[in-house]
């Protein structure tokens, strides 16, 4: 037999494995990939207090479209059954106040059960000394005590309140700028009453973030 001959068969068997072996060390890495994806947890929120406020630029817009859907679903811990927003010179429904014209723009998030979400920003522009006249008067709310926490902003609120229908509420609110943006989590379930501090932190965050135009 030639040499020539005698080497064709094997020329011939390479090739047929190659594509096999090449085949199965993908399968392996693609289900290795796979698994990999499938075993990465999830990335931790960002803290508030590693928030840099002084950084941050927060316009003064309608923004509730800017606000991702499972933040909101967070916050509520589940998905909200209804929303509503609103802006400067448009009439609301405060609670314990009635009907009034607010100069705000803000967004509302809540569920059958009663939790709440919401997110808002003084229409016009804030300085120090008014950012302290709010603080001021939100310390005198009736229910609600201020409670220590890491800054929403310079300067920043935070407080925890019992409401005239059996809910609780923590808000933050603080100046970014010219900014005063507040936010809130309420809840009525004794369950999601307890989570309300983790939950109305990341929800500021969160909604601190979607704003930012500083990024």
């Amino acid at each position: 037999m030639l040499e020539s001959s005698a080497r064709r068969p094997f020329a011939r068997f390479v090739p047929a494995t190659v594509p096999v072996l090449v085949a199965l060390l993908l399968l392996v890495t693609t289900g290795c990939s796979e698994e990999s994806k499938k075993a990465a947890p999830p990335p931790a929120p960002t803290p508030m207090a590693s928030l840099n406020t002084t950084a941050m630029q927060v316009p003064r817009i309608e923004f509730c479209r800017l606000v991702p859907d499972a933040a909101v679903r967070r916050a509520l811990g589940q998905k909200p059954d209804s929303d509503t927003s609103y802006g400067n010179g448009d009439e609301q429904d405060l609670a314990g106040v009635g009907t009034e014209v607010v100069h705000e723009i803000g967004c509302d998030w809540r569920t059958d059960d009663g939790a709440t979400a919401r997110a808002w920003v003084f229409a016009r522009p804030v300085d120090a000394p008014f950012a302290g006249t709010v603080m001021a008067q939100e310390r005198r709310a009736k229910g609600c005590r201020s409670t220590r926490g890491p800054a929403y902003g310079d300067p920043s609120i935070t407080q925890t309140c019992r409401l005239p229908d059996g809910s609780q509420r923590v808000r933050h609110a603080g100046l970014f700028g010219q900014t005063w943006l507040t936010c809130e989590v309420s809840a009525t379930v004794r369950d999601a009453i307890t989570k309300l501090p983790d939950r109305s932190e990341r929800w500021c965050v969160e909604v601190a973030n979607a704003l930012n135009t500083g990024r």
